[in-house]
């Protein structure tokens, strides 16, 4: 669906979800102002037993200037009713009499009922506001020319991803980097400060005094009763500052399922795979290298607990991640050999290419690259080619390396695929998701070689998870079941993981 679509309709009721939160409230402003802008009679409300009165959206909603009304029914007759960050037949969504066509924008997966023919449900995306944000570019709506809209959908996404802590789509990304400094700092600092109530901090303080801690893994787990989502990463940071704890997971009850908040602080244990590990198969995970979170859907985590309990169940995966898993130290003596595995040859599919020079990097500059499955930060060597695989998935090789395995040609790269990969240069990879400079298109800079069918690995399936772990950059990279552990046929010690679908795109056993 696209914004434009809804112009058929002169008359619209905008409905988010009862209690809205920030998320909701910034999603619904959106559209309002689309629609208004448009020409349109649009009316932004919510239903439920109560009015907004958590001190940072009260003071969001008036700073802001944001209409949106608490009413306990449509006391008029709209020619359409948009749902935002909800869908009817849910248990926090007051379902209002009307005769109108529905219509529905959400971040969260479909769960009961059929869905109106209109809608735009982005289940990948951290936030609604994201979805809305990304729904206005389109429609070429200059948000960032709107400084309580650029506020609004900033914070919005920043309340839902606890505090920019869990991105979960490159999107979000680009929200958080288009509207950081277009909307109001100083409103910001005030809705920030405005996140902890007295009793909020009662339920801090009674999580971590009852928090569980595993020594031998130094990890730290800390059931806390339900809470506004934001809580848990102020318990988790709270715990990960503790002496002997370098694993802090903090958890609660939430409508719909379970929301947890993950911290680490060593290079070896990455929050993000720690928590994609955590809602495997059960929700969905993702952060970055030190902070992290996620959401265990109710259906699919009953079906998976069993008979135990919600925190018997939570640390008993924290403590299979730590001993299901084989460490693969590069350098080491003790790295697989992989010499009596089978021989693959990569297939001559088209992929995208170009130098960094050629986009006007220097050495030594620090690069953040943008992709589908998260950010990465490369340094910049006076030889670095910067590739795009099947999959969009971005790499690095040396050009000596890169010339004797690909064909190259001139002709232009076209991607194919939900988000095509940027670069930008970055501050220094301790300070995790800023960047800074401007957004370069990878697409547009590339041009199309094919590889050689030369180009050999020995490769061994994984059947548990491993870590390819190199201590001199710092860098682990994860593998699961099913992708594999593969290295270079003329170079044994060049251990790494390729992800089993991007594997059975790439390559076939050499005959």
């Amino acid at each position: 669906m696209k914004l434009t679509d809804l112009l058929a309709f002169d008359n619209i009721a905008i409905q988010c979800h009862n209690d809205p939160d920030a998320d909701a409230i910034a999603s619904g402003y959106g559209l309002l102002c689309y629609l208004q802008a448009q020409g349109k009679r649009a009316r932004l409300v919510y239903g439920g037993a109560n009015e907004i009165r958590k001190s940072n959206l009260v003071l969001m909603v008036d700073i802001l200037k944001i209409p949106i009304e608490h009413v306990t029914g449509l006391d008029w007759e709209p020619e359409l009713l948009l749902t935002v960050d909800c869908q009817y037949g849910e248990q926090n969504v007051e379902k209002f009499s009307y005769e109108a066509p529905a219509a529905v924008i959400d971040h969260h997966k479909v769960r009961k009922g059929d869905l109106p023919e209109l809608k735009e449900i982005r289940d990948s995306y951290g936030a609604c506001a994201t979805v809305v944000w990304d729904m206005l570019e389109d429609a070429g709506f200059r948000v960032e020319e709107n400084e309580s809209l650029s506020t609004a959908l900033y914070y919005g996404l920043f309340m839902d991803t606890n505090k920019m802590q869990e991105l979960r789509h490159p999107k979000d990304r680009d929200l958080r980097d288009s509207l950081e400094f277009r909307g109001s700092r100083s409103i910001l600092l005030q809705l920030q400060s405005r996140n902890l109530s007295m009793k909020e901090l009662k339920i801090a303080g009674t999580a971590l005094s009852g928090c569980n801690y595993f020594k031998e893994h130094k990890a730290a787990v800390a059931g806390v009763e339900p809470c506004d989502p934001n809580i848990l990463g102020i318990i988790s940071d709270m715990m990960i500052e503790v002496d002997d704890i370098d694993v802090a997971v903090a958890y609660c009850r939430q409508a719909g399922g379970v929301k947890f908040s993950v911290r680490s602080c060593g290079w070896e244990i990455q929050a993000q795979q720690l928590a994609r590990y955590l809602a495997d198969k059960i929700g969905n995970g993702g952060g970055h290298m030190r902070k992290a979170g996620g959401f265990l859907k109710n259906g699919l985590l009953g079906e998976t607990q069993g008979d135990m309990g919600l925190h018997e169940f939570i640390t008993s995966r924290l403590v299979s991640y730590f001993k299901e898993q084989d460490l693969i130290y590069l350098g080491s003596r003790d790295i697989p050999d992989l010499s009596g595995e089978p021989l693959y040859e990569k297939q001559r599919l088209p992929i995208g290419y170009v130098y960094a020079r050629d986009l006007g990097y220097p050495a030594n500059t620090e690069l953040r690259v943008r992709m589908l499955e998260g950010d990465k930060i490369v340094t910049v060597r006076d030889d670095m080619v910067i590739l795009i695989g099947v999959e969009a998935e971005v790499y690095t090789n040396d050009e000596a390396y890169f010339l004797s395995h690909n064909d190259l040609s001139d002709r232009p790269y076209e991607f194919h695929g939900e988000y095509a990969p940027t670069v930008r240069e970055a501050v220094q990879a301790e300070i995790p998701d800023m960047a800074v400079g401007e957004v370069k298109s990878l697409e547009e800079a590339a041009r199309v070689c094919v590889p050689k069918s030369s180009s050999c690995i020995r490769a061994r399936q994984l059947v548990r998870r491993a870590k390819v772990l190199n201590e001199e950059r710092q860098e682990c990279m994860q593998g699961m079941p099913g992708d594999w552990l593969v290295a270079r046929e003329e170079n044994p010690k060049d251990i790494y993981i390729i992800k089993g679908h991007i594997f059975e795109k790439t390559y076939k056993k050499k005959v």
